[in-house]
């Protein structure tokens, strides 16, 4: 089991999908049990890829949301961020930590584009 997303990860999951941004993020949940579902999320100016991955840190399955379908963006938290994305057939609550170890610069870029996103 991989433990840690390093910013080599973040950079296979941007190219491979023609990203301009990539950050790490899991599952926002009230209580840890069952464990979270991890995501690596690669934004460009379209849409966002939400590449939700296993255990080991290995493709699991992918969900695309364009831009323009998104009916709300909410984006609060002060330590790690809660984003809340809503669309017109779901609703994804999201959390990323913006000092996750060895990807803190990819987290800050991600969370100050979907910031400007939200207003």
């Amino acid at each position: 089991m991989k433990w840690i997303v390093k910013k080599a990860d973040l950079e296979v999951y941007r190219q491979k999908f023609d990203g301009k941004l990539a950050a790490y993020a899991e599952e926002a949940k009230m209580i840890a049990l069952p464990l979270p579902k991890y995501y690596i999320l690669v934004l460009d100016e379209e849409k966002l890829h939400l590449i939700q991955l296993d255990l080991d840190f290995n493709e699991k399955a992918l969900q695309t949301i364009f831009l323009h379908d998104i009916t709300q963006l909410q984006f609060t938290g002060v330590l790690n961020k809660k984003l809340s994305i809503r669309t017109p057939n779901a609703t994804i609550k999201l959390l990323i930590k913006p000092m996750a170890m060895g990807i803190q610069e990819e987290q800050k870029q991600f969370l100050e584009r979907i910031a400007q996103m939200a207003k």
